[in-house]
């Protein structure tokens, strides 16, 4: 029989139901078996109990969408004003990364998610070298391979391009998937190619969509900042006619939104885009700190939240941002929205980002049948629990009560 142990605190944070003042976690092996006020738990089970002391029990945290592989550009690109300015900066270094500094890059990466807390990530590759790292990581992740090709036109199947999707591990993971990088760099035929393996394969896809007042500028024109990247790239279709419409419409158009769509960035977006994405029931994935960095602008928070759109919070890779801690994303969200309550902040890097990546079932919150992947956050006041956990979890006062392996 397994043993159990009984983890309490001063303070309990299912994220799906109230805070619990002196509350515990029954686990026994990898999983929850109950969750409660302590003295009651302590009454119906048997087991070694550890008290964590002042400060709360919560789930781990979950990374909606990160890039790994740009770990080793951290620190070379300066802010910008513009996206298209970060983004030429961004090619032009990652060029220059050797497959060892890659690696490397990913190695530091995942052990920064680890030391924040972080138990689940939406990875998005652009070479493959991430897998092997995050297959031996212990985190859960579901990894989306990006590809890009405005000037793919055929219509042949998607392993004729990509060989990579053609291989019995991308077949056989659920928890792989085709990825579109924009409406700037993926041709409309290119579109249907992912979306078509992802819906024979029943996955997820993830596309950067409308990050930038550059892509709604090109989508609706077709001119621009992309026109000229594209063409100096040799990328650039001589017949390209623009869908003069919005990039939510557009992707809309193309059959690609759904519930199974994470839209990540999503600033640029009228009240229209915001209603269509509320009804297709897609994901709206933010990540406020990079967009900062980058110059893309600032996700529009409670409008997206009164439009009933699903959202999760990622960070983005470390090129465009300072670190992986995902309590900085909720506090950059919180300084601009001071009035949006901390509890649903903190949903959307946990229960809100499990459920987007397909995990909520066993990750992102404390309940009976859960993950045991715990977190400890040390909170001295009672009456600003709030913002001490939050800024506790931003300086990275985290530690991993418990952290079973997640990745299958």
């Amino acid at each position: 029989m397994v043993p159990l142990t009984i983890h309490q605190a001063r303070w309990l944070v299912p994220v799906s139901e109230p805070i619990l003042e002196n509350g515990a976690v029954v686990v026994a092996g990898p999983r929850i078996v109950a969750v409660g006020p302590a003295s009651r738990l302590r009454r119906h089970y048997q087991g070694k109990c550890i008290d964590h002391g002042d400060g709360a029990i919560l789930p781990a945290l979950v990374n909606a969408h990160v890039h790994l592989e740009f770990s080793a550009l951290r620190g070379r690109i300066p802010r910008q004003a513009a996206l298209g300015h970060w983004l030429s900066a961004a090619m032009a270094e990652f060029a220059q990364l050797s497959a060892a500094e890659i690696h490397h890059g990913v190695q530091e990466g995942l052990a920064e998610l680890w030391r924040y807390g972080t138990i689940l990530v939406g990875e998005v590759s652009n070479t493959g070298l991430s897998l092997p790292g995050l297959l031996n990581s212990g985190l859960g992740f579901h990894y989306f391979y990006e590809c890009l090709g405005f000037d793919r036109l055929g219509s042949g199947p998607l392993e004729a391009d990509f060989p990579i999707f053609a291989s019995p591990e991308a077949r056989a993971r659920d928890n792989f998937s085709a990825a579109a990088h924009a409406p700037y760099s993926v041709s409309p035929a290119l579109f249907g190619r992912i979306f078509d393996w992802n819906r024979r394969y029943r996955r997820r896809t993830t596309v950067h969509l409308a990050e930038s007042r550059q892509e709604v500028e090109f989508l609706r024109q077709g001119n621009g900042f992309f026109q000229h990247l594209l063409q100096q790239r040799g990328r650039w279709p001589a017949d390209y006619q623009p869908p003069q419409c919005s990039p939510v419409v557009y992707l809309d158009r193309l059959g690609g939104l759904g519930p199974q769509t994470l839209a990540v960035h999503a600033i640029w977006l009228d009240a229209a885009d915001r209603e269509l994405l509320a009804r297709r029931l897609s994901w709206a994935v933010l990540c406020p700190r990079s967009n900062l960095f980058t110059g893309a602008g600032f996700p529009r928070l409670s409008e997206l939240y009164r439009a009933g759109v699903r959202l999760a919070l990622g960070t983005d890779s470390l090129a465009s941002n300072d670190d992986l801690n995902m309590f900085n994303e909720i506090m950059t969200l919180q300084q601009q929205y001071p009035d949006f309550a901390p509890d649903k902040l903190l949903a959307l890097a946990t229960c809100q980002g499990a459920l987007a990546l397909g995990r909520g079932h066993d990750l992102g919150s404390l309940g009976p049948g859960k993950l045991a992947a715990l977190l400890f956050i040390p909170v001295a006041s009672d009456r600003h629990f709030w913002p001490d956990l939050l800024a506790a979890g931003a300086a990275g006062k985290i530690s991993w009560v418990t952290a079973p392996g997640v990745e299958s």
